[in-house]
């Protein structure tokens, strides 16, 4: 009977490391829809009416896959279901009530939720994912969480400190109507923001107070780091998981190098 019962829980255990992939894969596919409408869609659709609500269920729905993206383990589902459920009421109330320290604090909420989501990500691609589809999905919708995260982050402070960010003559042009203005800014904080950290720097928009100029840098540095580093090694170790016999020869070569010398 016990051992009836241990191959119960194995079987049981198996099914349930199979069904995680795959749940994990469709949540990264909603994660990747709900990206796309805010950094792609949006910024296309300023002049429609009503933009502002689909920008705040666009943020609503990345908020939400992230955190189910990164729930593996029970404890992270409660911590990011936490989270998520603090700063979305929040989103929306940004929407209803115009007091600027209370966008500040959303959006900064917002910046550390993405970052700390986009962090949770990159591990999982390391710990499970390498050599499928999912270290793709995943280290794109890390990226995009990154940009999107310090993008809120410069909407929030320039919603606070109007020349915290200096645009060049007619890069931007706002309307009169305030939910289009705040359209408009958020479209530029992405611009902005993916520029800076692919460190193209065009110049026709510029950080103009120190703690901006701060923010700024260390986005270059994340992007630079990114890219040279993780996806860098991320691309070199596909094919070594794709290969078992490289594999195997590379990890007896790295044990035979860290053993001590006679």
């Amino acid at each position: 009977m016990a051992i009836e019962h241990a191959s119960v829980s194995t079987d049981s255990g198996l099914q349930h490391h199979a069904a995680s992939p795959r749940r994990n894969g469709k949540s990264l596919s909603v994660l990747l829809i709900s990206l796309a409408t805010v950094l792609f869609v949006v910024p296309l659709a300023e002049s429609v009416p009503y933009v502002e609500w689909l920008l705040r269920v666009g943020i609503t729905a990345i908020l939400f896959s992230a955190a189910v993206v990164t729930s593996t383990r029970g404890k992270w589902i409660w911590a990011g279901s936490i989270v998520a459920a603090m700063v979305i009421p929040l989103t929306w109330a940004t929407l209803l009530v115009d007091k600027p320290f209370l966008f500040l604090c959303t959006c900064v909420l917002e910046c550390f939720f993405f970052a700390a989501m986009a962090v949770m990500i990159i591990i999982s691609v390391i710990r499970n994912y390498l050599a499928s589809i999912h270290s793709v999905f995943g280290a794109i919708s890390a990226y995009l969480l990154l940009g999107l995260a310090w993008a809120v982050l410069y909407w929030g402070m320039i919603q606070v400190d109007a020349a915290s960010l200096r645009f060049s003559q007619h890069s931007v042009e706002i309307d009169s109507d305030a939910s289009s203005d705040e359209v408009v800014l958020f479209s530029r904080c992405i611009y902005f923001s993916f520029v800076t950290m692919s460190t193209l720097g065009f110049g026709d928009v510029t950080p103009a107070t120190p703690i901006m100029q701060t923010f700024t840098w260390m986005q270059s540095v994340v992007g630079q780091f990114y890219m040279a580093v993780l996806v860098a090694w991320l691309v070199s170790e596909i094919p070594k998981r794709a290969d078992p016999a490289l594999a195997g020869a590379q990890d007896v070569e790295s044990k035979r190098n860290t053993l001590p010398d006679r």
